[in-house]
């Protein structure tokens, strides 16, 4: 069982980098666009990233991540790196909030983005994305335990 919550958890981060970054990609297009029916097109596949791709696997990775825990309560939950691994994992709820959020009240007209702040979100879901593979893969190693 372990060996299939393994890959539901790695299929479902994947998707939900995936989604986050597409929805962000997507959204620095639509805050240069200025024809209007481009400008809902864009709004469609941002909405479309974020719930086809990030909502499913937010839940799937969440969700086979506890399962995963519960399989051997004791080791992780004294595991150092998962601690380290938790922290970026809430930075990337937050993000996945703050660019569902921000994309929606865009598209509806009721704020307007700078191309520079989407940038900066794409870049630090990047960041977040890797401290986690981090955190996990080789922090499992260097933090011993």
């Amino acid at each position: 069982m372990v060996p299939w919550l393994l890959v539901l958890h790695v299929f479902g981060f994947t998707l939900w980098i995936c989604g986050l970054l597409m929805s962000t990609f997507v959204l620095l297009r639509h805050t240069r666009e200025p024809i209007p029916e481009t400008r809902t097109n864009l709004a469609g596949l941002e909405k479309l990233g974020l719930r086809a791709l990030a909502d499913p696997g937010a839940f799937l990775t969440i969700l086979a991540g506890v399962l995963l825990i519960m399989t051997n309560r004791p080791y992780f939950f004294h595991a150092r790196w998962l601690r380290i691994k938790l922290i970026f994992v809430l930075l990337l709820i937050a993000l996945h909030f703050i660019v569902g959020t921000r994309s929606k009240a865009f598209a509806a007209g009721r704020i307007t983005l700078d191309p520079g702040y989407v940038r900066f979100l794409f870049v630090v879901i990047l960041l977040v994305f890797l401290s986690i593979l981090v955190a996990t893969l080789p922090g499992a190693v260097l933090l011993i335990g």
